[in-house]
């Protein structure tokens, strides 16, 4: 079994940029839709103890739903 800690370990990415040189690239980790792969990052959100990176397409469909937030 996976710990949910190794899926957010893995959201930075290395990929190869125009120019030849690595480059660093953080991903949408939005927990209710696990296929968005989105590098527009708009903010993080605290979900189970981790901070986790929403694109702005992600955050304007969570922001709309009516969600009861929690603060840490």
């Amino acid at each position: 079994m996976v710990k949910s800690k190794d899926r957010f370990r893995d959201r930075i990415n290395v990929y190869r940029s125009p120019n030849n040189s690595d480059a660093e690239v953080e991903r949408c980790l939005n927990p209710w839709n696990g296929g968005c792969r989105s590098t527009n990052i708009a903010l993080y959100i605290m979900y189970k103890g981790e901070k986790i990176p929403l694109c702005w397409k992600c955050w304007r469909e969570v922001s709309r739903k009516n969600l009861i937030w929690e603060a840490y």
